[in-house]
């Protein structure tokens, strides 16, 4: 399975119909599976004794629209209302800070007891909408809502400052923040433990809060994920070459959380993020390696494995870190300002998405239900990947991140129309990272008045 590309010239997106897109699959001889009959998105997923009402989920995206103190803000009841009108079975609420001191933008959400009243609110407000949304849709089972909860780790701020609380110092990747060894600091294992039980706190709030579930977020750069490739973090009961060290802090997190019922612990997962051995995860342990890496998953399934063996059957599955190298985690055709093209296809990194997923999948037990990304990219014809990979057994659950920005009512015209509305699909254009990189509101500049500069 070639998941890293041989094929370096990049393209964007030029295809006018499903037909063209078959052919430059074909061309490119890439695994992406194509399936007209997108009434298998309808069906319910068991996780446990929770169903979710369909196989379409809307990804965890920083809105950066919170008031100062962390509580949602305006926009940020306007982003889930419009999440909650178009039909998702589950929604996968944005990173939201366990304290002040690892936000990572002064508008971050935040989990807090002050906050939590306000945070019901948004709770209550989107699911009732929700439910409703679902019901006009012949949904018989009611949505479900998940909370990702983080440290943002080296892409901490404070102050409106970049103060990094770094697993090890890394010089590309404070290279690609404008940082210096000099700024923030290293995690102290002392600190390390006391998280655990923040953690653990914050998970008991939001089950108080109203959320079905909560995410400890192990994915994109952020502390958790950090740690996963911490093996030149010496001295430390949390990092080196020990797999068991370097995944403790999440690890023992999930242990903690083994005993609160009736309540979803998940993870999203960077399982690759293809910086080279040593400072890299699910890659390949070879020296002298280029970005990107040689893809190696037996760390991340022998992960994946011990959090279902404390009871976790829900999984959602990413790669790469944005911060870094964006195009790893979400394949584009315009980079943000200052950027510049990958050296491959879009579709390679497609197909790198889709099949590391369905290889995590291959190695897990049924049970363990599996969410996937990398659908916005294709646009009109991305109801018809996430059919295939559902029909193939891929994949259990189907997420859109970029496009629920563009077009919320995503879900709605793959239910209704079989497919997404060609004239409201996300572009790809970078802009909402590019929102992103400078801190301010985000949303699609593209499809949304509210975001049009």
């Amino acid at each position: 399975m070639n998941l890293n590309p041989l094929h370096k010239r990049f393209e964007t997106f030029t295809y006018k119909n499903l037909n063209d897109l078959e052919k430059k699959v074909a061309e490119l001889g890439l695994e992406i599976p194509i399936y007209p009959r997108v009434e298998i998105l309808q069906q319910k997923v068991k996780i446990k004794n929770v169903f979710i009402p369909n196989r379409l989920a809307i990804q965890p995206m920083e809105g950066f629209d919170a008031d100062l103190d962390g509580t949602p803000g305006k926009l940020t009841f306007r982003r889930y209302e419009r999440y909650a009108k178009g039909g998702a079975g589950l929604i996968w609420f944005e990173a939201t800070a366990i304290n002040h001191d690892c936000r990572s933008n002064p508008h971050q959400l935040l989990i807090s007891e002050e906050n939590s009243k306000k945070l019901k609110e948004l709770v209550s407000f989107t699911r009732d909408i929700c439910n409703k949304s679902l019901k006009k849709l012949g949904f018989e089972n009611e949505c479900v809502l998940i909370i990702q909860l983080n440290h943002s780790g080296r892409y901490c701020v404070r102050n409106s400052k970049k103060y990094p609380i770094r697993a090890y110092h890394n010089v590309e990747l404070n290279n690609a923040k404008g940082l210096s060894d000099k700024d923030g600091r290293v995690v102290s294992d002392e600190e390390l433990k006391q998280l655990e039980d923040i953690w653990v706190q914050k998970t008991t709030l939001a089950k108080n809060i109203g959320f079905d579930g909560v995410d400890i977020k192990s994915c994109h750069g952020y502390l958790i994920h950090e740690l996963f490739s911490s093996r030149v973090r010496e001295d430390s009961e949390y990092g080196g070459t020990s797999l068991e060290n370097r995944s403790r802090l999440f690890l023992n997190i999930i242990k903690k959380l083994n005993n609160i019922r009736d309540f979803i612990i998940t993870t999203r997962m960077s399982v690759y993020d293809g910086i080279p051995y040593p400072n890299g995860f699910g890659v390949k342990s070879v020296e002298n390696d280029k970005f990107p890496a040689i893809i190696d998953l037996t760390e991340p399934i022998e992960v994946i494995n011990k959090i279902y063996n404390q009871g976790v059957r829900l999984i959602n599955i990413s790669a790469g870190n944005p911060h870094y190298k964006p195009h790893i985690t979400r394949p584009y055709d315009i980079p943000i300002k200052g950027g510049s093209p990958p050296n491959e296809h879009p579709l390679y990194g497609i197909n790198r998405i889709l099949n590391l997923v369905s290889l995590i999948k291959s190695h897990l037990p049924d049970d363990m239900i599996v969410m996937g990304s990398g659908y916005s990219y294709l646009r009109q014809f991305a109801g018809y990947i996430a059919a295939g990979m559902a029909h193939e057994k891929k994949v259990d659950i189907c997420g859109f991140g970029r496009m629920a920005l563009a077009n919320p009512n995503f879900p709605k015209q793959i239910f209704q129309e079989g497919i997404i509305d060609k004239k409201k699909v996300c572009i790809t254009c970078s802009k909402c990272s590019e929102f992103m990189k400078l801190g301010e509101n985000v949303g699609c500049a593209t499809r949304d008045p509210q975001y049009k500069k």
